[in-house]
């Protein structure tokens, strides 16, 4: 366990090193920004770069970075003037309820679906799951999510098209919960194949082992041997699978947040690319970054808890 500690923060420096390192060798800086991009006075940019410490050797940059990071200070945006950090942690309640809302989806629908084309294994039901879960995984998230505003929210005007709250003063769970329903479902549609199809395997196995031929010898219902005893060990590589993608699912949703105007994360790294906005770039990307470790390792523990067969080395 500690050296998986030690090998996760040695990662998490790589990583905020060469993020910072790539992002400060593009075209462009904060300082041209600031100036107005082109024709601004050399003198002017000059002295914006030795304000923020542009002029400074790249090592020396990346230093002083990482020592604020170990602060916790990921810089400030003089874009939007306000702090990394606090940008962050403002979006990062939205992006939570998205990334929340699409795990469980995609974990309940998941595990049925898997459990059925398991249970049914060579059948046209396990033949149609799937199918279905390829073409989960071959569909745009950004097309699926513009069909669904074409459906749902522009021809039937069952669901809001876009954003959090609605802007006609309407307020409270149930409106937010409205406006979750696509968002949620478009993210959760890649997550939900991948489900599928590692329960529909996990299950498979489970079915195959010796204790479930004890209990259909002892004549034990169908249904009490898939979900009682199959399911439970099936599930061990379905919850760190889902463990796993918490971090990208919670920072990864740039298509979703855009396409729906969801106020999170994913949608604040777009306006930052956007704004060239390089210190809220950076922070967002090293945040991000940072979740996907964490969420490995939980996925470590997870699974270490479920099997304790399975040991740390």
């Amino acid at each position: 366990m500690v050296r998986r500690l030690a090998g996760g923060a040695v990662l998490l420096i790589v990583v905020v090193t060469a993020t910072f390192a790539l992002i400060s060798l593009a075209p462009g800086d904060t300082a041209q920004v600031l100036a107005g991009q082109s024709g601004a006075d050399p003198e002017y940019l000059q002295e914006l770069r030795e304000r923020l410490d542009l002029d400074r050797p790249l090592p020396y940059q990346v230093k002083s970075y990482l020592s604020g990071v170990a602060r916790g200070d990921l810089g400030f945006s003089v874009v939007r003037g306000q702090a990394v950090s606090d940008a962050i942690l403002a979006r990062l309640g939205p992006s939570a309820l998205l990334a929340g809302a699409a795990i469980a989806l995609a974990a309940v629908l998941g595990i049925l679906l898997g459990v059925l084309a398991a249970a049914r294994r060579g059948t046209l039901a396990d033949t149609a799951i799937s199918v279905f879960s390829l073409l989960g995984y071959s569909v745009p998230v950004f097309w699926l999510g513009q069909l669904l505003v074409a459906l749902f929210a522009v021809r039937l005007h069952w669901l809001p098209a876009g954003g959090m709250r609605s802007v006609d003063g309407a307020s409270g769970t149930i409106d937010v919960a409205r406006h979750l329903v696509l968002p949620a479902g478009s993210l959760a549609m890649l997550l939900l194949a991948l489900v599928v199809r590692v329960t529909r395997a996990a299950m498979i196995d489970a079915l195959e082992q010796e204790y479930t031929t004890v209990a259909r010898a002892k004549g034990l219902p169908e249904s009490r041997i898939v979900f009682k005893h199959a399911l439970r060990n099936a599930l061990r590589p379905v919850v760190t699978v889902l463990t796993g993608y918490l971090g990208l699912v919670l920072t990864g949703a740039v298509l979703v947040e855009t396409v729906f105007v969801w106020p999170g994360l994913g949608r604040l790294l777009y306006d930052s690319v956007l704004a060239r906005d390089t210190p809220m770039l950076t922070g967002i990307l090293i945040f991000s970054a940072s979740l996907v470790v964490l969420a490995n390792l939980l996925a470590d523990v997870l699974y270490r808890a479920l099997d304790p067969r399975t040991g740390f080395r």
